[in-house]
């Protein structure tokens, strides 16, 4: 139906609330890059919170901003540590060496991966200094560009494939066997190249106008050949496709009797991305788009808790309270809900 949500939608958003639902069968993948186009609509949440709920992950921080760099480590700004930005600079700047043991455990910065399934989980923290790698990155592909023949393809594709050249290699020294990355909300430099490291793309939309306008701009991203990504891409041609739509800080009905059904704001918001699905399929692991579209709640005060105690989400309970800027913060019987549609997430995307 073009224009209408089948029912078994929300009948699955049903059993997913309950923790009933069977994992669809989509196309796993071991490496995802979390994206949207734009700030605020759950990006780096949804990559903390998945880093909490598999083992053998190795997570990259590729957002100057540093958020899930926080969450996995409160001081890493203050630390000598090397970071994703000093991953990449060798293929930008000749002389630098290629560095090696980057990544870190996260149980040695997180009390709350400690647990054995998440012990062997690693972090690549993120750096300020990735604000100025745009501008290094073009500068890099100009010079490539100056070049002529198989030397100019070479040196373009070896630029565009650092991410993936350098996670490859992180994955293999950390004997990980999955990888998340969070973005940045701008398309130019490392957001780049996380999008050309992607098997595929999981794309969190906030229940916005201004978030689904975003989604439409990654996808003229993707397809326009006007597009940066587009204009330097590698020579392969490899575009990635969408595994996921996560709409985020959705609302509920009220009405009596209406359990786990989407509030009628939500359902205009699950329309529209249902639309542009149907519209841009070919740019989806699969060609159902009930197959793409996924609903988030809103997390609240779990969601204030979860940020200042640096706690995921399936890690706390209800009746759990703490005070944040001098409000008192409880986590209520939705966690339950929460907690379950994340892992639901999790059990759709990996191999």
């Amino acid at each position: 139906m073009a224009n209408q949500m089948n029912q078994s939608f929300y009948n699955r958003q049903e059993d997913i609330a309950n923790g009933n639902a069977s994992p669809l069968q989509l196309p796993k993948h071991s490496l995802y890059t979390i994206c949207n186009l734009r700030g605020g609509v759950g990006k780096t949440s949804l990559a903390f919170n998945l880093s909490s709920l598999t083992n053998n992950l190795l997570a990259i921080d590729t957002c100057p901003q540093g958020n899930l760099s926080y969450f996995f480590d409160d001081e890493y700004s203050f630390k000598q540590t090397l970071s994703s930005y000093e991953m990449l600079l060798p293929y930008f700047f000749p002389g630098f060496g290629k560095a090696t043991g980057v990544a870190k455990p996260i149980k040695a910065t997180n009390q709350y991966f400690n647990a054995p399934l998440l012990s062997k989980n690693y972090f690549i923290k993120s750096s300020n200094q990735l604000y100025l790698f745009p501008s290094q990155m073009a500068n890099s592909i100009a010079q490539a560009r100056a070049l002529s023949g198989q030397n100019q393809t070479q040196l373009i594709d070896t630029i565009l494939s650092s991410l993936k050249t350098e996670i490859t290699r992180e994955m293999k020294e950390t004997s990980t066997s999955k990888c998340l990355i969070d973005t940045s909300p701008f398309f130019a430099g490392a957001t780049h190249l996380a999008l050309l490291a992607a098997e595929a793309l999981l794309v969190t939309v906030r229940t916005d106008q201004q978030s689904v306008n975003s989604l439409n701009l990654l996808i003229d991203t993707l397809s326009n050949p006007a597009s940066e990504f587009r204009k330097n891409m590698l020579s392969n041609g490899f575009t990635p496709k969408i595994q996921m739509i996560i709409l985020t800080h959705c609302g509920w009905s009220t009405v009596a009797g209406a359990r786990n059904k989407p509030n009628q704001q939500t359902k205009m918001f699950i329309q529209k991305i249902f639309d542009i699905v149907q519209s841009n399929i070919n740019f989806f692991t699969t060609d159902d788009p009930y197959n793409h579209i996924f609903i988030l709640d809103d997390f609240l005060g779990s969601g204030r808790m979860s940020t200042a105690l640096r706690k995921p989400i399936n890690m706390m309970t209800q009746g759990d309270t703490m005070t944040i800027n001098r409000v008192r913060t409880s986590v209520n019987k939705s966690i339950v809900k929460i907690q379950h549609e994340l892992q639901y997430i999790s059990d759709c995307i990996w191999t």
